[in-house]
């Protein structure tokens, strides 16, 4: 009898210590219920085995996170990291392909409002467990870093993935957030040039131009045109060019080889820049950090040449108590006169 209670305190003992390791080591606890970025109440009975995603910036987040052998289908349009270009494809973004969704049998699909509001009911009535992910702020790429890790029981990785990422930018931020309004350098983000198309508010590069200590100059919403007259009346001392496969290099010549763009600033100085790897600006994922730090050198030597020109443009008796100084001086020069007379 006592042997047998022995045993089953033992065993009580050993249940109770792994599941305090399991707390520790961050593991996700199944069934686990979560809620999306579209406010979706969402249970998830078991670890997901299965899993499909429809936006490159979740394919990344899901590789980084440690889930990319239990991913079974992408989109044509994931190409980082290089093994995404190795699963299933169903379709592009835009444009899903549902019998090859149904064929891969996902236990879980992380989509986004940019599928398409008809897809995504397609996919639920289709009976998948559809997670939506829908980041507007670099704050929300973070959480959904945390979530996609937690959701695939990779919540530790995630989690380090995210500390190390607010790392860096805390280090560019804590030199740059109290910067003034009139040393920021106007810096216009172009993801076109024929129409000027432009990074405004709500989008990441627009966060990232702020973090890193510019000041966008489209105060449009989204992604709108800016029209050349606004461009020059702007006057922008940084363009950044931003297009897909190659098209940086396309859109920087267009604007240099542009002779109503040649008053401006940015053209002046030469301080039209390509970005090599748009997806490190413009897809929400753990790279986001990596455009901060592109965009921080080059907005950085701005930054210093504003502040000298403004403590050069300031006048020179505006410091507290130069008059007293200056009358002071004089008293002393005609006392010395005085007493040498």
């Amino acid at each position: 009898m006592f042997k047998g209670f022995y045993v089953l305190f033992l065993i009580l003992v050993l249940i109770s210590a792994s599941n305090a390791s399991a707390i520790e080591s961050g593991m996700t606890d199944y069934p686990l219920t979560i809620v999306d970025n579209m406010n979706n109440t969402i249970t998830i009975e078991n670890k997901p085995e299965r899993i499909l995603s429809t936006m490159p910036s979740n394919t990344e987040i899901l590789f980084a996170v440690g889930a990319g052998d239990n991913v079974v289908g992408g989109t044509i349009h994931d190409d980082y990291p290089p093994e995404a270009a190795n699963i299933p494809k169903v379709g592009g973004y835009t444009n899903l392909d549902f019998e090859s969704i149904v064929s891969l049998e996902p236990d879980v699909i992380f989509a986004s409002e940019a599928n398409g509001e008809d897809a995504i009911n397609m996919l639920k009535n289709l009976g998948f467990t559809v997670i939506m992910i829908e980041p507007k702020t670099i704050d929300d790429i973070m959480n959904n870093i945390e979530l996609i890790g937690e959701v695939t029981g990779n919540k530790e990785t995630a989690l380090s993935i995210t500390d190390d990422m607010r790392t860096q930018m805390d280090a560019i931020t804590s030199k740059t957030e109290d910067i003034p309004a009139e040393d920021r350098p106007r810096v216009l983000y172009l993801i076109w040039h024929d129409p000027m198309y432009s990074a405004g508010v709500s989008s990441y590069p627009d966060d990232l131009i702020t973090m890193a200590g510019g000041n966008n100059i489209q105060k449009a919403e989204g992604w709108p045109v800016i029209n050349l007259e606004d461009v020059i009346a702007s006057n922008p001392q940084i363009i950044i060019c931003s297009g897909m496969g190659g098209g940086s290099y396309v859109i920087m010549e267009s604007i240099k080889n542009n002779d109503a763009l040649a008053q401006t600033d940015a053209i002046k100085n030469n301080k039209v820049y390509p970005i090599d790897q748009p997806g490190i600006i413009e897809i929400p994922g753990p790279r986001i950090v990596e455009g901060l730090k592109e965009l921080h050198g080059y907005i950085e030597p701005e930054i210093e040449g504003n502040a000298e020109q403004t403590e050069d443009d300031a006048p020179v008796n505006s410091a507290p108590g130069f008059s007293v100084l200056v009358a002071s001086c004089m008293l002393m020069a005609g006392y010395l006169r005085t007493k040498r007379s």
